[in-house]
C-alpha cells in the first residue's frame, strides 16, 4: 500500500483482511435460540477501497452470497451493497481491537438497523455480535465466532 492509503485506512481494518468462517447464531429478544447457519466472509482492501463478500450456507441447503463495497474517508468506512438496493453502513475503529459497525436496509417494508462490534481476539480469531432493530424496535441479537481461513494479501501488521 502506498503512504496515502496507509493514512486513510485505520490499522484495525487491515488486520481483518482475508477469509473468515464461523457459525452465525441468531436469538430472539429474550436471548432464546432462533436459528443458525454457516458464514464465510472475504475482506479485501486496495488503496482506500474496501470489498467484502459474505457467503451463507443454511441447514436446508440454501446458499446466499452478498456483496459489499466501500471507501475510507477520514478513518471512517462507508459501505454500500449491490445485494440490497438501499443498504448503507459506516464502520470505524472504536479502540481495543474493535470495529464498530452501523447499517440500515429495508426488508419486507421495514427499516432494519444493525449495530455490530467486531472484536479481534488474536490474528486469526475474532468475535462479532449484532443488535438488530426493526422500525426502531429491538428484534434480537446475533453472534458469530470466526477463524481466519486465509489471508489474501501480505500484511506486515499481523503478528
Amino acid at each position: 500500500m502506498n503512504q496515502i492509503s496507509q493514512q486513510i485506512v485505520p490499522e484495525i481494518f487491515k488486520r481483518h483482511i482475508g477469509t473468515w468462517k464461523g457459525e452465525y447464531i441468531k436469538t430472539d429478544t429474550k436471548g432464546h435460540f432462533q436459528s443458525s447457519f454457516l458464514g464465510t466472509f472475504t475482506i479485501e482492501i486496495q488503496g482506500n477501497t474496501y470489498q467484502q463478500v459474505n457467503q451463507y450456507e443454511f441447514p436446508d441447503g440454501k446458499q446466499v452470497t452478498l456483496n459489499f463495497e466501500g471507501e475510507f474517508n477520514n478513518g471512517i468506512l462507508t459501505l454500500n451493497s449491490t445485494s440490497y438496493f438501499d443498504f448503507q453502513a459506516i464502520a470505524w475503529d472504536s479502540g481495543e481491537n474493535t470495529i464498530a459497525f452501523r447499517a440500515n436496509k429495508t426488508q419486507d417494508g421495514k427499516l432494519i438497523t444493525f449495530m455490530e462490534t467486531v472484536n479481534l481476539l488474536a490474528p486469526n480469531h475474532r468475535v462479532r455480535s449484532t443488535q438488530a432493530f426493526k422500525d426502531g424496535v429491538f428484534n434480537g441479537i446475533s453472534f458469530i465466532e470466526e477463524t481466519r481461513l486465509s489471508q489474501k494479501f501480505a500484511n506486515d501488521s499481523l503478528e
